[in-house]
């Protein structure tokens, strides 16, 4: 099976870190199973992370694949985890961490995203945030 004919196979060309969510993954490739969406994507992007939700996040690299479980948190309001996850994963990655460093760190940016309603909110308060860090 390959990528639907949507244009977006001629951009992910260009593409060193793909982060979909997994319903996107599998959007993206016109397949109902998010682990075969997961392998044809990895065969087009360097580095595909996938967003599982309460299951935390797995990064493949090749036929690398490392997985990061999520942390039990109380949500709040679900807007804007997977950007603070990505937010989280890429500033660890952009500094070379390891993929199981980026992945931890991105689930550990979704979760304290949720804590709070607005998606941002949770980031505001300085002393909160530290804190949650701290604790997570």
């Amino acid at each position: 099976m390959t990528i639907r004919k949507t244009g977006l196979e001629d951009l992910l060309q260009y593409v060193d870190v793909l982060l979909p969510k997994a319903r996107e993954a599998t959007r993206i490739t016109g397949t109902d199973d998010p682990e075969l969406a997961i392998q044809q994507l990895a065969r087009m992007v360097p580095l595909v992370v996938v967003k599982l939700g309460h299951e935390g996040a797995l990064a493949q690299r090749g036929k690398e694949r490392f997985i990061s479980p999520s942390l039990t948190v109380t949500a709040v309001d679900a807007a804007g985890a997977g950007d603070s996850f990505d937010a989280g994963f890429l500033h660890q990655y952009l500094q070379g961490a390891d993929l199981p460093t980026c992945l931890a760190n991105g689930n550990r940016a979704g979760a304290l995203s949720v804590t709070r309603p607005g998606g941002t909110e949770a980031f505001r308060d300085k002393n909160y945030r530290e804190r949650f860090w701290k604790e997570n």
